[in-house]
């Protein structure tokens, strides 16, 4: 029985340490870098390249600026490059409507006449519309008219050819009436034509290809700096089997002319304010013929970047307990971005002073390259970066 409550109590006792280990645990992890150094006898001074806020007493702080993001470019141009595009309009010859018969005929006390309706699709895109028909039999004139409007009239025993059927008259639908005259004098006789095979044809130009749409993707830094936009194509076309090629970019025409065919490039300068940041839609298109585009670009020529630059000034007084070791001369950096890896270079009065951590601060004692009076802190940068803090601090 006594063996239990031992047993037992060991039990408890284990539980109870392994609860305080965990919390220390949990402590040690949750604690400010600083702290943590402290607790687990870590070095934490001020050597050259340290991305932990060094221990210390602050005596003055000469410098607290809040750079922001500052951006990083490799290169000074940016080529955006687009497929090949062949755009094209293509006109077929098709036949609208037919029918088989068509009967009219005119008496004294009766008037019989025939209608022939169509429809055109696309009335802009629709040329040279023509009735054709045979005459099976006609006694007196035959009236043909289209939309009330009369486009034939064709007097017994003449020859017939096809109709012509004038663009102005045409309609989305249209309707053909046939009719034939009145016998006149000879109250006695009927007039009347027998019509067979009529057909409407027409040459209709399908635009299903004469557009061409594209979209290219402007990154917020390369907009900020952008300094000149040119965009440039090899066209491929027949010069007098072309209408003018139109190219549109976010909605706003840059281009609508007849380019010179298989000479090269094509360069369009264009202003910076024509592109704007995310997706920028370009489409090229044309009313006639066939056009392919090769080599397209759109290229963004871009001005080299001003880094910032930060001053401070260090007293003479000051100065000289740099230089004899009572004060350090601290320079820190904290980020906005907690895990990213930040990279680049601090230039401390033209000393260069690498940096490339994952941490969320960054420091430096940079009493060698310290001048009295007026001190200057530039941060070019290897990747672009969020500074939600930038100090200069007298330690001690």
């Amino acid at each position: 029985m006594i063996d239990g409550k031992r047993a037992q109590a060991a039990g408890s006792a284990a539980v109870f340490v392994a609860i305080i280990a965990a919390l220390l645990v949990a402590f040690i992890i949750l604690v400010n870098p600083q702290q943590r150094a402290e607790l687990l006898g870590e070095p934490s001074g001020s050597s050259l390249g340290s991305s932990v806020l060094p221990s210390g007493s602050l005596v003055k702080s000469l410098l607290k600026a809040t750079p922001g993001r500052i951006d990083y470019l490799a290169q000074t141009e940016i080529e955006h490059a687009l497929p090949i595009s062949t755009i094209q309009t293509k006109a077929e010859t098709k036949v609208l409507a037919q029918k088989n018969l068509a009967y009219a005929k005119n008496a004294l006390f009766s008037e019989k006449g025939d209608q022939f309706m169509f429809s055109i699709p696309d009335v802009v895109n629709t040329e040279n519309v023509v009735l054709g028909f045979s005459v099976k039999s006609m006694v007196g004139t035959l009236i043909i008219s289209l939309n009330g409007e009369e486009v034939l009239r064709a007097a017994e025993g003449e020859k017939v050819k096809p109709v012509m059927l004038p663009h102005n008259l045409l309609q989305a639908t249209n309707i053909l009436t046939i009719a034939v005259s009145s016998p006149g004098a000879a109250f006695w006789r009927t007039n009347e034509v027998n019509l067979e095979n009529l057909q409407i044809v027409a040459d209709v130009t399908t635009l299903d290809a004469q557009t061409s749409k594209n979209v290219l993707l402007i990154s917020d830094v390369e907009k900020k700096n952008m300094e000149k936009v040119v965009l440039k194509f090899s066209p491929q076309c027949i010069l007098d089997k072309v209408g003018k090629l139109s190219i549109v970019l976010n909605d706003r025409e840059i281009y609508n002319a007849v380019p010179d065919c298989d000479v090269g490039l094509v360069k369009l300068e264009l202003s910076p304010d024509a592109l704007h940041t995310g997706e920028n839609e370009i489409v090229f298109s044309t009313q006639k013929g066939i056009y392919v585009l090769s080599s397209i670009a759109v290229v963004s020529k871009l001005r080299e970047i001003d880094f910032p630059t930060y001053y401070f000034d260090l007293a003479e007084e000051d100065y000289q307990k740099v230089v004899a070791g009572s004060l350090k001369l601290r320079l820190a950096m904290s980020f906005v971005d907690v895990m990213a890896s930040k990279m680049g270079d601090i230039y401390f009065n033209a000393h260069k002073i690498s940096f490339d951590t994952k941490d969320v601060v960054f420091s430096v004692d940079a009493n060698d390259f310290v001048v009295q009076g007026s001190n200057a802190i530039k941060i070019n940068p290897r990747k672009s970066v969020e500074i939600r803090e930038l100090r200069a601090d007298l330690i001690k």
